[in-house]
């Protein structure tokens, strides 16, 4: 190898662990918000409706995983102009979220926007975390969303 190779790679292995280093650095101090769940460290999942708990099966549980680490923050002007109101709303107060070695999440809905071109038709459930991240409220960004899994986690009352 010439000596101009060998400092090419050098100054390409440097450059590669200052962006590792950066990353990690952006990450401790807070630049990047630490919102994902990993499931492994789920213990279980449950819906308040009416005052009682409605534990979710692994399914809905993974689902809503993935809904809550694909999650973006919406801002408050942005959410009261795309502000909906679905046909059929869950009617949920809570969201509970029981970890093993972590205090539990509460997810608490705030309300439905209307979604996105990106994210598909239909309503984003908006909703408040305030143990994971505080002061701000996420917005569901997936296509087939909150709404269904939400509905088929709790009997619904039958009409006589």
């Amino acid at each position: 190898m010439s000596r101009r190779m060998t400092y090419a790679m050098i100054v390409t292995v440097l450059c590669g662990f200052t962006i590792i280093l950066l990353m990690n650095m952006a990450a401790l101090f807070g630049y990047i918000p630490p919102r994902y769940i990993s499931p492994n460290d789920v213990r279980g999942m449950a819906v308040e409706h009416d005052g009682h708990l409605y534990t979710l099966n692994f399914q809905q549980q993974n689902q809503l995983i993935d809904i809550f680490n694909r999650s973006k923050v919406i801002v408050a002007s942005d959410m009261a102009n795309r502000k909906i109101t679905p046909e059929k709303v869950p009617a949920i107060q809570k969201i509970i979220i029981y970890r093993f070695d972590a205090p539990n999440i509460d997810i608490t809905p705030v309300g439905y926007v209307s979604k996105t071109n990106t994210s598909g038709t239909g309503a984003s459930l908006v909703f408040s975390t305030p143990d994971f991240a505080s002061n701000a409220l996420l917005e569901e960004s997936t296509p087939d969303g909150a709404i269904h899994i939400l509905l088929s986690s709790y009997d619904h009352p039958t009409k006589s």
